[in-house]
Parts: structure tokens; C-alpha cells; sequence
């Protein structure tokens, strides 16, 4: 009797496990993909990379651990989102509005954020390892622990000023 507790016991628990690790809330992430409109939205650790997210709204969202990698989100509304430990490994983020996103710990190599809005952001800890940062406003955003070697920066010029 006490073996079957414990036998259902671990499988309930492994169960439970199973299904948090995808925390994505699977209707905002078919809602998102459809309409490119989502704001507020649960897609952490939702998988949308290589998509064409051009001028989407997500702003609010919680993206926290989101693979967005190769994805165009050039002009998306991204205000306020959590991109905490998302990768956006060469992800084109042109022109975005990412002020007071939180992207604290993001891996953003090679991303392109020419033109962006961080005005305000948070990008403690994050990779930023040859990133481009032309024309993009970073007035108030926190650089604090950044990795990198080199990367483009405002006037589009090699710089490591904010690298670790």
C-alpha cells in the first residue's frame, strides 16, 4: 500500500513538473502567431524564432525565456515586456519600442537594434556581443553587468564602453 502511495505520488509530481516547463499559455502563443497582436500575452519560454513579428504588438508581455532568434520584429511595440533570459541571438529589433522592457540576462548577440527605443530598459547581465546599437535612444536604460567584447554603438562605431 505504501509503495503505490509513493509510486503515485512521483508520478503526479513528475506530471506537474512536465507540464510548467512549457510555461507558454499555448492560446496566446496561437493568438500571437495569428495576429501578430498580443499584448500582455504569457509567451515565456514560448519558441518563435525565425518569424516575421514586423511592426507586432507585444508590449506588456511576458516573453521571459522566449527563443526569438532570427526573428524580424522591426517597429514592434515591445514597451514594458519581460525578455528576461529570452535569446534573441540576431534578432532584428530596427526601430522596436523597447523602452522599460526588462532584458536582464537576455542573450542579444548579433542582434540589430538600430533606431530602437531602451529608453528606460533594463538589460543587467544580458549579452550584448556584437549588437548593433546605431541611432538607437538609450536615455535611462541600465547597462550594469552587460557581456560582450565589441559592439556598434550609438554613432555606429566599434565600442566596448558598456562591456563587463
Amino acid at each position: 500500500m505504501k509503495l503505490t502511495v509513493i509510486f503515485s505520488i512521483i508520478v503526479l509530481s513528475s506530471v506537474s513538473l512536465a507540464s510548467s516547463i512549457g510555461a507558454e499559455n499555448i492560446d496566446h502563443v496561437k493568438k500571437f502567431k495569428q495576429t501578430k497582436q498580443c499584448p500582455g500575452c504569457d509567451l515565456s519560454g514560448a519558441d518563435l524564432s525565425g518569424l516575421n513579428l514586423r511592426h507586432a504588438n507585444l508590449q506588456g508581455a511576458d516573453l521571459s525565456g522566449a527563443s526569438l532568434g532570427d526573428s524580424d520584429l522591426t517597429k514592434a511595440n515591445l514597451s514594458g515586456a519581460i525578455l528576461t533570459g529570452a535569446n534573441l541571438n540576431s534578432t532584428k529589433l530596427i526601430g522596436a519600442n523597447l523602452s522599460n522592457a526588462r532584458l536582464n540576462s537576455a542573450y542579444m548577440g548579433y542582434a540589430k537594434l538600430m533606431d530602437a527605443n531602451l529608453k528606460r530598459a533594463s538589460l543587467i547581465n544580458a549579452n550584448i556581443g556584437r549588437s548593433n546599437f546605431t541611432g538607437a535612444d538609450v536615455t535611462g536604460a541600465n547597462f550594469n553587468g552587460v557581456r560582450c567584447d565589441t559592439y556598434t554603438g550609438l554613432d555606429g562605431s566599434a565600442s566596448a564602453a558598456w562591456c563587463k
